[in-house]
């Protein structure tokens, strides 16, 4: 495997503001963050808990399409299930409909990774439980890979030297604009972008949802704000875990920070053009190639460098 994504399989039930229900799609970062990667390259691995009720369909329709599925590991509980409920504003709540002692049984841990996929080139961190989180970077950290950490808004309060521990022996850090609100108290995303690097980690991506994303480097003190892929929005769940796995998935083979944002912004316009992850299942990559080169058009990229200091 080239890029190996750990994290959570969910099954999402979607309320829309008019009242509409959108049931039992399936969900979790590990695949959206997995099938972002996939636009771009192959040999991706997913590692997620499976638990109890999850529809074997889903199952089948994700190895007919290819995917190895040594990475997917029973769990003997009931999956994590969410009421996903939208606002006029476009706002979202996630009310959890399982238990949530279970959460952390439902987190991949470091025996879940075939051992042949630790060899990978690089290591995406899903948001899911701390302490699983913090399993999972401790023995990555020991390897040659790229490893990236999207942090869970829910456990930041409280947790926050815990959390600037985990940075430290990341290589990636790819916090929300909430998470960084969350963290520091303050929405000024360049200062945090700074004070998060300042921890340990190279490279710091805050996702601004439709305002796109900041990037900054350490080593070069540069910057890249970087516009989010127009697209037709149906529903945004899972887009920031789609960021994560394009961006990935391009940084290892071009080393190229705003090129491998645009990418990411790619594979997240993706994810929210229908309900539940399965729709990139079998992503369409001439059209993700088309919609990044519009991007990187846009602003006139052609070595794909932009400082924004």
């Amino acid at each position: 495997m080239k890029i190996v994504c750990l994290g959570n399989l969910t099954i999402d039930d979607v309320v829309m503001p008019d009242g509409q229900t959108f049931m039992a799609h399936c969900g979790g970062d590990a695949l959206y963050s997995g099938f972002g990667a996939h636009l771009w390259l192959d040999d991706i691995g997913i590692v997620t808990p499976v638990g109890l009720d999850f529809p074997q369909e889903y199952l089948d329709r994700i190895k007919a399409a290819g995917w190895d599925m040594s990475g997917f590991r029973r769990r003997n509980v009931p999956g994590i299930r969410s009421w996903v409920l939208h606002e006029d504003d476009g706002r979202r709540h996630f009310v959890l409909r399982s238990r949530a002692e279970d959460f952390l049984v439902l987190s991949p841990r470091v025996d879940d990774i075939p051992a042949a996929w630790l060899n990978a080139s690089a290591f995406h961190i899903a948001a899911m439980e701390l302490a699983a989180q913090e399993e999972l970077a401790d023995r990555l950290e020991r390897l040659p890979a790229i490893v990236s950490l999207d942090p869970r808004l829910e456990y930041i309060a409280g947790n926050k030297d815990r959390l600037q521990k985990l940075i430290s022996k990341v290589n990636i850090f790819t916090p929300s604009h909430l998470e960084v609100e969350a963290f520091f108290g303050h929405q000024d995303d360049r200062r945090a972008a700074r004070d998060f690097a300042d921890f340990g980690c190279e490279v710091v991506i805050i996702k601004q949802g439709e305002q796109g994303s900041l990037i900054y480097e350490r080593e070069s003190s540069r910057f890249w704000q970087l516009p989010a892929m127009p697209t037709k929005v149906i529903d945004v769940t899972g887009a920031g875990d789609a960021y994560c796995g394009g961006f990935l998935a391009n940084y290892i083979q071009t080393r190229d920070l705003p090129r491998s944002g645009l990418a990411g912004a790619v594979s997240a316009s993706f994810a929210i053009e229908q309900f539940g992850s399965l729709y990139m299942l079998n992503g369409d990559r001439s059209k993700a190639a088309q919609r990044l080169t519009s991007l990187v058009d846009q602003l006139k990229l052609p070595d794909g460098d932009r400082n924004e200091n």
